[in-house]
């Protein structure tokens, strides 16, 4: 969305209060209705991707805004056994359904994968088990 016009107050103009001002008041909880309403802003203001990798990148941004850190959105007592309840995003996935791949990222791998359900034998009498396990690789770039 594009930035809030200026506004003139008599003799003062109030100016936005930085890049961004277009989504000023949009709900930022992590409720459901927020996070959809902001889903439907982020995804319809958006520059339009020229490839299907740059819509997959595009949308994983998007989706970015709506993770939920553990611990963020919890209940506030413990539960029977003295466990905190807490909701968080496991993982997050999206589809490039021209080239038939399948992208994630989890709660403890951060690394966009892929899979390319082409490379799939799709005639398969057995159902095909792909993990989603895998730590977080963080690459050093100090010299």
């Amino acid at each position: 969305m594009t930035n809030a016009p200026p506004v003139q107050l008599g003799s003062v103009k109030l100016l936005p209060t930085g890049q961004g001002s277009g989504m000023l008041g949009l709900p930022g909880d992590f409720t459901p209705p927020s996070r959809f309403v902001r889903a439907v802003a982020f995804s319809q203001s958006v520059l339009k991707p020229k490839t299907g990798d740059d819509a997959i990148l595009e949308a994983f941004h998007i989706l970015n805004q709506f993770d939920i850190p553990k611990g963020a959105a919890r209940e506030p007592e413990k539960d029977a056994h003295g466990n905190i309840l807490a909701d968080y995003t496991i993982w997050t996935s999206a589809n490039d359904l021209k080239a038939k791949r399948f992208y994630f990222r989890t709660y403890e791998n951060s690394q966009i994968r892929m899979v390319d359900l082409m490379k799939m034998n799709l005639d398969a009498k057995d159902i095909t088990k792909i993990s989603m396990k895998g730590a977080e690789s963080i690459r050093s770039l100090s010299p």
